[in-house]
């Protein structure tokens, strides 16, 4: 993962890029010794967490779900260790998420997932008729 956040800045980054991305439709994969594997997706993103000092110094907290008693989709991951953190950008330069490395390698990534779009036309309209010319 390119472009690595200094760990001084790990709160500010975390705090200003859960704000920014409040509420977009995320995915998150861990990839490990196991290979890749989803533990959520299509959840809205609600935010992320650094957590300096205490019992669960050095631990990320990503919480994603639904804020209202009508969506009841809930995840919660907890990274301990962190080691790195760093931006995904995309190719149009735009902010597609973030991956987490902890002490023993594994990397966690937050993604955020594209929506598929209704199609402004989805049938062919019956019963009409073009104009003549």
């Amino acid at each position: 993962m390119p472009g690595f956040i200094e760990r001084d800045q790990w709160n500010v980054f975390l705090d200003e890029f859960s704000k920014r991305n409040q509420l977009r439709a995320s995915r998150l994969e861990i990839v490990g010794e196991m290979g890749a594997q989803k533990e959520a997706e299509f959840l809205p993103f609600a935010g992320v967490a650094f957590e300096p000092k205490g019992a669960a110094l050095g631990s990320v907290e990503i919480i994603l779900g639904g804020q209202s008693t009508k969506d009841s989709r809930h995840a919660e991951h907890l990274i301990p260790k962190v080691q790195k953190i760093a931006p995904l950008i995309g190719p149009n330069g735009l902010e597609e998420g973030v991956g987490f490395e902890d002490q023993e390698g594994t990397k966690t990534l937050l993604i955020f997932e594209q929506l598929p779009e209704i199609p402004e036309r989805t049938s062919t309209t019956r019963g009409t008729t073009s104009p003549a010319a």
